[in-house]
């Protein structure tokens, strides 16, 4: 992307065909997620549709590369319901495996923060799932967006929403992540987390010098108690493993410019 901000994408192919001129007045309040269900580039999308009757205003390839096909203020025919069409952008996905269909990374990267960009441009709010960012199966019979609405939609959805508080300079709300109650101590909001990071390791005491016994990976939930402690930098939460072991993961910088872990 040449410019989240500007919502300026790497490359622009507009298509002439299958799409409609304008929104017949609607307002955008929504963003559609989909899968190719194959592994295209900008330019394949731009084939396929000079014949087949479907768009998207974007496509997110296998190595990231974000290319528009439809303008934003122009009407994308994909949601298979036309009102969804009129006040939604579609965004579409490459696949890099079948059985079961899965995104790369920077597919997933660049496509969760696409949609935090979107979010962000369209006054939509922080990224949820099914409030602003809907699966393409919600408007009509199909298994489209495939893993964006299964195995890696926690990941997705942990990324958009950690890729919009970056760009709004935001944080999610006080329920959703520790707050610094003292110099050294944090008040940790009991309950499951997402990582959102693509490794947080897992240590013997709440320290970066500490043994690392274990790690999670992007998508995967940890189950923190209430206690957190602020130690090298780092504010750290804790829980205990099913060996009754007691365990800690840094939860983000000590200056909170970026969070590993939000609240599921």
């Amino acid at each position: 992307m040449k410019s989240w901000e500007n919502l300026e994408a790497d490359e622009n192919l507009i298509l002439s065909t299958h799409m409609t001129k304008g929104r017949q007045g609607c307002k955008v309040d929504k963003i559609v997620v989909h899968h190719n269900g194959g592994n295209l580039t900008g330019k394949d999308c731009w084939d396929v549709w000079q014949t087949r009757e479907a768009s998207a205003h974007y496509q997110v390839a296998a190595d990231g590369r974000i290319t528009q096909l439809v303008w934003d203020t122009d009407t994308a025919w994909h949601s298979g319901d036309w009102n969804a069409n009129l006040t939604s952008i579609g965004v579409e996905h490459a696949d890099i495996s079948a059985d079961p269909w899965m995104l790369s990374e920077a597919t997933l990267d660049n496509g969760a923060h696409l949609v935090a960009a979107l979010c962000k441009h369209y006054g939509l709010g922080r990224p949820q799932w099914r409030v602003n960012v809907f699966p393409h199966s919600d408007f009509t019979s199909t298994s489209c967006p495939a893993s964006i609405a299964g195995d890696q939609n926690a990941a997705y959805m942990a990324k958009a929403q950690a890729y919009y508080d970056s760009m709004t300079g935001s944080h999610p709300a006080t329920e959703s992540s520790p707050t610094t109650t003292d110099a050294g101590g944090v008040n940790v909001v009991a309950g499951a987390y997402v990582v959102a990071c693509d490794s947080l390791n897992v240590r013997s005491a709440p320290s970066t010098g500490a043994t690392v016994v274990a790690s999670y990976g992007r998508g995967q939930t940890v189950t923190l108690d209430h206690w957190g402690t602020v130690a090298d930098g780092y504010i750290w939460g804790r829980y205990v493993a099913y060996s009754g072991a007691v365990r800690y993961v840094a939860l983000a910088p000590a200056d909170k410019n970026a969070w590993y872990l939000v609240k599921a």
